[in-house]
């Protein structure tokens, strides 16, 4: 297991530099990372699974200016774990996602707190015009901090405290388990909810109702339904530079004219 945690931890500080210093790869995903922890736990198919639920959950948990979305990565691989660890549902891996990732906010509030202070070096250094200093102090410290949370969390977690978590997770009695799976199922709604209440306007609307009724009442699956919005986009886009190419037509005729 301690090999695993290892891997795990990893993978876990890797996802947090995603976005950060590595570029935005998609790594940080929970369906990337969730398959990637139930591959080194050694149940692939499970990872999928859980990966994929919890991707309709965080789907809308974006950064936006100084609001920072729960922490995907430690909630993704720690809940992925102990769901296969203690041989819990996907049900039982949402309910445990989401206090996870809350408490692996919490713990990366308090790194960027400590990142302030290199930040102010970095001034000290740009003031005295060590150009070096400042580009090591924006880089270097940040990026070590934001590694070993993200890789401690997860080793510490599933290196001392797994055994524990499972053992937890086989004395709740079935009456609360089955609460949490009922809970976990409105979990994804949540996540498509608070990415329509994002992008949703009067010109989008119609759009995401169309999709809707495709997918209920004529039974069309997720492809289909994605399908059908490629076609849409084309033939709006068609119709839009068509409107462009008339309009600056007729204004270069009336100039003829003139």
């Amino acid at each position: 297991m301690l090999g695993q945690a290892i891997a795990l931890g990893l993978v876990s500080a890797l996802g947090r530099l995603d976005g950060r210093i590595l570029g935005i790869s998609m790594f940080d995903r929970p369906i990337v990372t969730a398959t990637l922890a139930g591959l080194i736990l050694g149940d692939p198919v499970k990872g999928v699974m859980i990966g994929a639920a919890l991707e309709l959950i965080y789907i809308g948990a974006i950064a936006i200016g100084a609001a920072s979305p729960p922490d995907i990565v430690t909630g993704s691989i720690l809940a992925t774990s102990f769901a296969i660890i203690s041989g819990q549902s996907t049900e039982a891996a949402l309910a445990l996602s989401v206090p996870i990732a809350m408490f692996g906010l919490t713990v990366g509030i308090v790194i960027r707190i400590i990142n302030a202070v290199f930040i102010q070096k970095a001034e000290d250094y740009a003031e005295e015009g060590n150009a070096k200093m400042v580009a090591f102090m924006h880089i270097v410290p940040s990026t070590t901090l934001f590694f070993l949370e993200s890789f401690l969390t997860v080793f510490l977690a599933l290196g001392f405290g797994a055994e524990v978590v499972t053992n937890i997770l086989n004395s709740i009695p079935q009456g609360i388990v089955d609460g949490l799976v009922v809970g976990s199922r409105l979990l994804p709604a949540l996540g498509f909810a608070l990415l329509i209440n994002m992008m949703i306007s009067k010109k989008l609307a119609v759009y995401f109702f169309l999709g809707f009724l495709l997918a209920s009442y004529m039974k069309v699956d997720i492809i289909g339904v994605a399908l059908f919005g490629i076609v849409i986009a084309i033939v709006v886009n068609q119709i839009t530079d068509s409107n462009k190419v008339s309009v600056g037509s007729g204004v270069s005729e009336e100039d003829e004219e003139l």
